[in-house]
């Protein structure tokens, strides 16, 4: 091999070893939690409003290709406005009010091995988990006072049965857009912009791995 083959190969080594070093650190850059702002949560039958908050957290595993472990979070907030007629409260109109959490996980992987600000997520869809929490469900005051606790535990009750299958399709919908998540940058460390589904969102990093 001449000298001219040596330095060339010895280039490619080097500037390889750059890129490499270049996109382990960048894949740091936002290895943990990262909150973004509440959205409008579409689909959720027979809510007259509903909102979501999505965390993701990403756990990098393998420093070669970038890739590691990630959990979508999610808290929904959902309002209802019944009308009169319900069994429990035939007389008038009334307000519910429905708290959940919602959980998937995963792997994500860079689409390009030089470049990580397109990342590849493959959730596991046996792993979502929606969690509604009967003290998290709230009426209208004057329902409240008009009730025997019974019949409230039952409603109660009843809300959150109903609520988790909506909530559930709901989410599992808003968690499927996340499969490809482009053009990523952390700014100044603690802010992450990227484009989800055709949408741009800005989240804030709230822990760091």
């Amino acid at each position: 091999m001449n000298l001219y083959s040596a330095s060339f190969f010895g280039a490619l080594t080097v500037l390889g070893a750059i890129v490499l070093s270049t996109s382990c650190s960048r894949m740091q850059d936002y290895a943990g939690a990262w909150q973004g702002l509440p959205v409008r949560l579409e689909g959720v039958s027979g809510a007259s409003d509903a909102s979501s908050v999505v965390t993701i957290d990403f756990a990098p595993s393998d420093s070669k290709n970038g890739s590691g472990d990630v959990m979508l979070l999610a808290t929904v907030d959902v309002s209802q406005a019944v009308e009169s007629g319900s069994p429990f409260v035939a007389d008038q109109a009334y307000q519910v009010d429905v708290a959940a959490t919602a959980s998937i996980s995963g792997r994500y992987v860079p689409e390009d091995d030089a470049y990580d600000d397109v990342l590849l997520l493959s959730l596991d869809a046996s792993t979502l988990k929606v969690n509604i929490d009967p003290a998290g469900v709230t009426f209208s005051q004057n329902v409240l006072t008009g009730l025997q606790q019974p019949a409230l535990d039952s409603l109660t009750a009843q809300t959150v049965d109903a609520w988790r299958v909506r909530v559930t399709s709901a989410i599992r919908e808003e968690f499927s857009k996340y499969q490809k998540i482009e053009d990523v940058k952390v700014h100044h460390a603690d802010m992450m912009s990227c484009e989800i589904a055709d949408r741009d969102y800005t989240f804030r990093r709230i822990s760091i791995r």
